[in-house]
């Protein structure tokens, strides 16, 4: 195990009292003792922040003025944090007591990662996964590998690189977030940890799923208070930014495209089946955000490519694309657990 390192876990919070409990028991009982807990409450209304400070006063509490999404709301809680690695941890969760001593290992096995993702299993059922990790594929879709899978099948017990984590259980290296950020503000909530990670592979960092570290997580706890049209919304307009920031000129135009023949044809498809037109109203919602903040995403894009060595496109696919069946993007618009990886 790494020797005198520093960690913080930044926890977000917004009308999440119900599970803080369980989920800061856990934290204050961990094993690793060079810890530091960091509450951020995005303008909850539900007493999360006096409880948190009359049941935990070790934690460093930061209270926002308004909802600043999960992005915005993890930046500020690092700009709070002095940790040599950060941890990002759903409010809705709880982890076993040696969860940050096993995770924080994944950099001693793997010199050259900068992010990992632990395991994470159902909070209702923890035989069932999460997911596993996620992969990048010709159809810009993100293949989430081990969704609502069997948490004990050997496959997805072993570590292995890959494109995306889930923010829900996440840790980074300090120097990452010195090179590259954190989060994009714009982003408010989804896609963000992609963006980051391919960041992180663009500057030569690896990105690694690392089962040893076990989070126990209820997933949808924080997304079904959003209705379905605006989590796509933000999902759609921050893949559009994130591609264009991180993706060469030549690569990026096909990409354009796939994106917007798959995404119109998920669109009819969820049409057809629930015979509602949700996900064409933010797709084009989502174009229509990106037209008018295009200026301002190119010269994100610009200072990425003047600050750091960026690696090519072609090396990066190589290595985190994984193209699932046809019968994936199906099982999608139902459960995708019964998507046999």
């Amino acid at each position: 195990m790494l020797n005198k390192r520093s960690v913080s876990i930044i926890v977000v919070n917004f009308n999440g009292f119900k599970w803080l409990k369980g989920c800061f028991d856990a934290l204050i009982d961990q094993s690793y003792r060079d810890l530091e807990i960091i509450f951020v409450d995005n303008a909850s209304t539900d007493n999360s922040v006096d409880f948190i400070k009359t049941n935990y006063p070790s934690v460093k509490t930061v209270k926002n003025d308004e909802n600043y999404g999960f992005a915005k709301g993890n930046n500020i809680g690092y700009k709070h944090s002095k940790g040599d690695y950060i941890i990002l941890l759903n409010n809705d969760t709880y982890v076993e007591k040696d969860y940050v001593t096993n995770f924080i290992n994944v950099f001693d096995k793997y010199p050259r990662c900068g992010i990992a993702q632990s395991k994470i299993v159902l909070m209702d059922n923890p035989k069932k996964l999460d997911c596993a990790g996620s992969f990048w594929t010709d159809t810009t879709f993100l293949y989430h590998y081990g969704f609502g899978k069997d948490a004990s099948d050997p496959k997805y017990n072993k570590d292995y690189k890959v494109f995306s984590v889930k923010g829900a259980s996440m840790i980074i290296k300090r120097e990452v977030i010195d090179t590259i950020g954190l989060f994009d503000d714009d982003f408010w909530c989804y896609y963000e940890e992609t963006d980051l990670c391919h960041r992180a592979w663009l500057t030569g960092y690896e990105v690694w799923y690392y089962p040893e570290a076990l989070c126990y997580h209820a997933m949808g706890a924080t997304s079904s208070k959003f209705k379905n049209e605006f989590v796509q919304y933000h999902n759609l307009k921050n893949k559009l930014s994130s591609f264009t920031k991180n993706f060469d000129f030549y690569e990026l135009f096909k990409i354009y495209f796939l994106f917007s023949i798959f995404n119109l044809f998920y669109g009819l498809l969820s049409l057809i089946k629930n015979r509602r037109l949700n996900y064409l109203k933010s797709l084009i919602e989502a174009f229509f955000w990106y037209i008018t903040n295009i200026r301002k995403i190119f010269v994100k894009k610009n200072i990425l490519k003047k600050s750091v060595f960026l690696k090519k496109d072609k090396y990066l696919l190589d290595i985190i694309k994984y193209n699932p069946k046809f019968t994936y993007y199906l099982y999608s618009l139902g459960d995708l657990s019964l998507y046999k990886d």
